[in-house]
């Protein structure tokens, strides 16, 4: 087998090469077909080649090295023609000011050896200082950070200049560039995406791509900026990569597969992360959920302007009931926080949906007489910095939060983190106890809904995760 590297984006097999790479480049997919009476669950085999022509098909040169070790184990003997552009970095670590740990040196070394991967820490242990460090090898390169949010966009650039790294610019969140001018470059991928990629496939020598969970899809807007920028040096960074086939095969095809890890549980016995205390809350929920069998609420389709959407609710789902319309348990929760409180905590409240939060803010209020502080979707870049600094000053004694805020939070003083959404993703809990894992004696309060299945069987998938991490 013949493999030709074409750049840091591609790699090209004649078609004939390509066919014996398809167990390898594909993966089982899923889709769902109308049958006669409900819908019927289809799989089939997706190939994950970036183009496949008449006589030569094209792979993702992040996918070599598990085309190599699968080819191996075949015993499929290959010739790779080309090599990928190697750059040496010309400088050692250095932020003014930090000391680097033992692994989080490992973990700069290990990217500058071999160019490009994934490196998966969890949140609070540091990994920006670890890109930060890895930057500071490159002194003379141009360097783009992507993510998808502003707000970590606007945190990492304050990061950047704090540590002197002055030639650089920010794209996204209202600011707006024609073409990249300065060395570094943070932008939001939704914002850099809408540029014309003349003006920045030969630009940048290095890609840093913050919270890579987020390159998760064949068909994406990382995919369309990844696969055009040529940048040799490609770094992703996230604590919960994804483990679905496609995410896998999208991340460590236009990054590169992991090549360094630090797990939750390594993390807390280098004291790097503090283990949580987990205190369980069985919820007030009326027996009467137990006949509820659906989990979400079914609506009435109507049409308007030609475009079906939802009219009037037919039928309340479990999740309306037991979680966000529970009256009950949001004055459990009410009542919760307003006893820590006193007890001079200061709480942070993660919801899922802004209905939810608006309901648990109503009812802190009306026993706290205070204004709660609500995060959401459209609350702007400003707004969350004074509700971040308040609640590190202590002026915040209590804030809610939806999904918006799930990454790019650091606050030393939150003392109790309520997980009241319920949900079962072990993704979106790891992601938001992370907000306060750092922390000393922090304790994490977790909802218990058991009188429906639905919930009781999310409820059990959680426990298993705490279980998991060691910390029940």
């Amino acid at each position: 087998m013949k493999i030709k590297i074409l750049d840091a984006i591609e790699c090209e097999v004649s078609k004939r090469d390509g066919e014996i790479l398809i167990p390898i480049l594909s993966f089982e997919a899923v889709y769902w077909q109308q049958g006669p009476h409900r819908k019927v669950r289809k799989t089939y085999l997706k190939q994950v080649f970036s183009h496949k022509g008449k006589t030569s098909w094209y792979f993702y040169t992040g996918l070599l090295p598990r085309i190599k070790a699968w080819c191996k184990e075949q015993n499929i003997p290959i010739e790779i023609e080309g090599e990928e552009l190697k750059i040496t970095p010309s400088a050692k670590p250095f932020l003014l000011g930090i000391t680097f740990r033992e692994d989080q040196l490992e973990m700069i070394n290990k990217a500058c050896e071999i160019g490009r991967g994934s490196l998966i820490a969890p949140t609070q242990s540091g990994k920006t200082l670890v890109f930060l460090g890895i930057i500071s090898c490159y002194p003379k390169l141009n360097i783009l950070i992507l993510s998808h949010t502003s707000s970590i966009v606007h945190q990492t650039y304050k990061r950047l200049l704090k540590y002197g790294f002055n030639d650089a610019e920010v794209f996204g969140g209202g600011i707006t560039i024609q073409n990249p001018s300065k060395q570094i470059t943070v932008s939001t991928i939704q914002s850099f995406s809408k540029l014309d990629p003349k003006f920045y496939s030969d630009y940048y020598d290095c890609v840093i791509v913050d919270e890579l969970h987020r390159v998760s899809k064949q068909v994406s807007q990382y995919k369309q900026v990844l696969s055009q920028l040529l940048a040799p040096l490609r770094f992703g960074f996230t604590a919960t990569p994804k483990d679905d086939p496609e995410a896998e095969f999208t991340y460590e095809g236009l990054i590169g597969p992991i090549i360094s890890r630090l797990s939750i549980q390594e993390a807390t016995d280098l004291d790097i992360l503090q283990k949580p205390k987990i205190e369980l809350i069985n919820s007030v929920m009326s027996d009467s959920v137990e006949s509820i069998y659906k989990y979400q609420d079914t609506y009435k389709k109507v049409r308007e302007n030609g475009k079906l959407v939802n009219g009037e609710r037919l039928e309340i789902g479990a999740y309306s009931a037991c979680i966000v319309e529970n009256v009950g348990r949001n004055n459990q929760i009410a009542d919760l926080v307003v006893e820590k409180i006193k007890q001079g905590e200061i709480i942070f409240i993660f919801v899922v949906y802004t209905l939810h939060g608006q309901l648990i803010q109503d009812a802190i209020q009306q026993r706290l007489n205070i204004k709660v502080p609500f995060v959401e979707g459209s609350t702007s870049i400003e707004q969350r910095e004074k509700i971040k600094q308040g609640l590190q000053t202590k002026k915040i004694k209590v804030c809610i939060a939806s999904n918006a805020w799930n990454e790019g939070l650091t606050v030393k003083t939150i003392s109790n983190l309520f997980l009241v959404g319920a949900g079962s993703s072990e993704l979106q809990l790891l992601q938001r106890a992370g907000r306060v894992l750092a922390n000393e004696n922090v304790t994490i309060t977790y909802f218990l809904d058991s009188k429906n299945k639905h919930l009781a069987l999310q409820s059990i998938k959680i426990l298993s995760v705490f279980v998991d991490k060691g910390w029940l």
